[in-house]
C-alpha cells in the first residue's frame, strides 16, 4: 500500500515535478513521506478500516519570511489537493496545520504536514 500512497502524492501538481521519497529528505531541498502509525479499526459487524498516519515534509534552503510563507503555502496546497482527490476508495483528513521542525546553520529548514488515510 506505501508505494500506491507514493505513486498517488507524486501526481500532485504543487510538487512541481519533485518526488516524494520515502523516509529519506534530500540535503538542500526535497519533500519526504513517513509513515508515522498504521492500524486497523474493526467494528462489531466485522468491517475493518485500515487507517495511516502519514507525514509529509518539506526541507527547502530559505533565505528569509517570503521562503518560509511560500514552503507553508506549497504544504496547504498539497494538503487541499490530497483532501480532495484522495485515492480510490479512501478518505483524507488533514490533522494539523504546517509546522516549522528545524533550521541547520546553512539556512535549510524543514517544515511537515500530518494526514490520516483510510481506506
Amino acid at each position: 500500500m506505501i508505494e500506491e500512497i507514493l505513486a498517488w502524492l507524486n501526481q500532485a501538481p504543487q510538487l512541481n515535478g519533485e518526488p516524494i521519497n520515502l523516509d529519506y529528505l534530500p540535503s538542500y531541498s526535497g519533500w519526504s513521506l513517513s509513515v508515522m502509525k498504521s492500524s486497523v479499526k474493526t467494528d462489531i459487524l466485522g468491517n475493518s478500516v485500515r487507517f495511516y498516519a502519514l507525514k509529509i515534509t518539506r526541507r527547502h534552503t530559505v533565505q528569509n519570511n517570503a521562503d518560509r510563507l511560500a514552503v507553508i503555502a506549497a504544504l496547504d496546497a498539497l494538503a487541499a489537493w490530497a483532501k480532495e482527490n484522495p485515492p480510490p476508495g479512501s478518505y483524507l483528513r488533514v490533522t494539523d496545520l504546517p509546522e516549522f521542525n528545524s533550521r541547520n546553520t546553512s539556512g535549510v529548514e524543514e517544515f511537515s504536514i500530518t494526514f490520516v488515510l483510510s481506506e
